[in-house]
């Protein structure tokens, strides 16, 4: 039986109750997997392939079975989770049909899981998400609110993508693809940015648009709906809730005048960012002035709020950091501990992460960037704090969307000084024959890129290790499997 919003509410999963998650090494399924697991269920699970992920659960007493079969499936078992990457065919899916053990999607067991706290803010965005959860995490720790969290990522303070929590308030990333983000019923939602994504999902923009704004019309009326002024889409959701709307913005002093909410109400708060600054500090290690952040006042209303100085770099860091901001100030959260949690954060697993030192000395790190967008601004941040040159390594991230942003990526990596370009990660794709690696590699120098295409991963390792000396950056780039080739070249 597969379960909705609706019938897993009705599902009486009392402690103690077993609960099978099918992928269970996913880093949304493993971090749900962990907080079922602190809400008193029995947990186990399966995935294809062993990881850090998995790991790690079997560290927290949790059973995992590497590889999918029937006979996996617990006789016993109260309720199963799957994700969208498990098909309908997979034999533990037929197990649980056959066996009449209920089923239920990732998406909505989150919402089901969000269900069970009065203060749920939830991130969504196409860019920025991870950041700004972790962000929301970390002030609320420090401000002693005792949060539960949902990351998609590690948060270096935790060492972990899921904080259990003991308090109401649960902090989650929304994401939008196949609407899952439209299974939670959040206090205080934020849309950090839109734009085109997922469109093999959505197959329209329109379509997409009307997504966020269902997302932020699910708010309740004493809620609170945080937005980004820079950009007219995101402004436009404001208009479908009838929640509160607070506002921030790199570019606009004061709050967006003709914005407002279903209820005909105007913007409640806004908060902008002045004297936005790097300090270029001589007692910095070469290690710390690659990760240098911002420094910049944080207003609200025109009025000060707080001094801040970010220890993640870029102009993007410190517009997540007012979205986190306002999220915190509706969650009850004071100035001083909203300064006090930013400048605490120090990012979180694969979000411009430092991996250590090739043997020459050049700087190696590790992003998840793969749309041209987030692409763009982390080579931009990078190429600021790069002493030296800046090498890219990029691995597009599915043939749908290499094929739909090709012409988009040679802006994107622009700043790199030299682009290595490796293999699609396909992840739930099959090749279409329609663009691969060596055609974007082509596209690339057709604009002016000092690109090439290399396949191997050892090769792609040789060759940077060949080009990069002391005190240059080499940025690896892509959702896929691209920060393996950290490994291949960090020294011992």
């Amino acid at each position: 039986m597969e379960l909705n919003d609706l019938t897993i509410r009705k599902l009486a999963l009392p402690k103690g109750a077993n609960i099978y998650f099918i992928g269970i090494g996913g880093s949304s399924m493993s971090g749900l997997a962990l907080i079922s697991k602190s809400h008193g269920y029995h947990v186990s699970g399966s995935d294809s392939t062993e990881s850090a992920a998995t790991k790690k659960l079997v560290s927290a007493g949790i059973s995992v079975i590497i590889g999918h079969s029937e006979a996996n499936v617990p006789r016993d078992t109260d309720l199963a989770v799957y994700t969208l990457a498990v098909a309908k065919e997979n034999p533990e899916r037929l197990a649980c049909e056959r066996l009449g053990i209920p089923v239920v999607e990732r998406g909505i067991f989150l919402g089901y899981i969000a269900s069970h706290f009065s203060k749920t803010a939830a991130i969504a965005g196409v860019h920025g998400k991870t950041t700004t959860t972790s962000m929301v995490t970390t002030i609320l720790s420090h401000a002693g609110k005792r949060p539960g969290a949902h990351i998609g990522g590690v948060l270096s303070e935790i060492g972990s993508n899921v904080l259990v929590g003991s308090s109401d308030y649960f902090v989650t990333e929304a994401c939008e693809y196949h609407n899952n983000f439209l299974h939670l019923s959040p206090f205080v939602s934020t849309i950090l940015n839109l734009e085109p994504e997922h469109l093999d999902w959505f197959k329209t923009y329109g379509n997409m648009k009307e997504a966020f704004y269902s997302f932020g019309g699910n708010l309740p009326r004493d809620g609170y709906l945080v937005l980004s002024a820079d950009s007219k889409d995101t402004r436009a959701c404001g208009s479908h809730t009838k929640a509160h709307i607070i506002t921030y913005s790199l570019t606009r002093r004061k709050r967006p005048q003709r914005l407002k909410n279903a209820l005909g109400e105007p913007v409640l708060m806004h908060f902008n960012a002045e004297n936005c600054r790097v300090e270029d500090r001589k007692d910095l290690s070469p290690e710390e002035y690659i990760r240098r952040g911002y420094s910049f006042t944080l207003m609200l209303n025109g009025e000060h709020f707080a001094d801040v100085t970010l220890n993640v770099p870029g102009l993007h860091n410190v517009m997540d950091a007012m979205a986190a901001a306002a999220v915190a100030l509706s969650l009850g959260c004071t100035p001083s501990e909203i300064k006090n949690g930013l400048e605490e954060f120090k990012g979180t697993g694969r979000r411009y992460e430092y991996v250590g030192k090739t043997a020459e000395g050049a700087f190696v790190v590790s992003d998840y960037a793969h749309h041209p967008s987030e692409i763009k601004i982390t080579l931009d941040a990078a190429g600021s704090n790069a002493p030296g040159k800046l090498l890219a390594v990029f691995q597009p991230h599915l043939y749908s969307r290499a094929n739909r942003f090709k012409q988009k990526f040679p802006d994107a990596v622009r700043a790199a000084d030299k682009v290595i370009i490796t293999d699609i990660f396909a992840a739930r794709e099959k090749d279409n024959g329609r663009i691969n690696s060596a055609r974007l590699c082509d596209i690339m120098l057709e604009h002016g890129i000092d690109a090439e295409y290399v396949s191997d991963f050892n090769d792609v390792a040789s060759r940077l290790l060949f080009l990069a000396g002391k005190n240059d950056m080499i940025m690896l780039l892509g959702a896929g499997s691209v920060n393996k080739i950290a490994d291949l070249l960090v020294e011992k």
